[in-house]
């Protein structure tokens, strides 16, 4: 795992390097979710998955580390790259 623990603001800002363009993103009150959620199925479903992002998720990855000392960690940063490229590709 790349140990620089991104928020996901800070995950947002680094892909938004990467594609060198800007992504617009917001933060909605969980109260709009509420709303939305007695309209649409799609916005019920994502209320369901809002506890998980009510915190960033920062994984301890120790265990793993020190079972397999090679293995070799793709950082964020080339990971994105990688995806942005493939997207290009097709």
């Amino acid at each position: 795992m790349d140990e620089s623990h991104p928020t996901y603001k800070e995950f947002i800002e680094l892909a938004a390097d990467v594609y060198q363009k800007e992504l617009k993103h917001a933060v909605m009150p969980k109260l709009l979710f509420k709303i939305g959620s007695l309209f649409n199925k799609r916005v019920k479903e994502l209320l369901e998955l809002l506890p998980r992002y009510e915190h960033d998720n920062v994984f301890d990855d120790t265990k793993f580390r020190n079972r397999f000392p090679d293995f070799q960690v793709t950082p964020y940063r080339i990971g994105i790259a990688q995806i942005r490229d493939e997207q290009l590709s097709l």
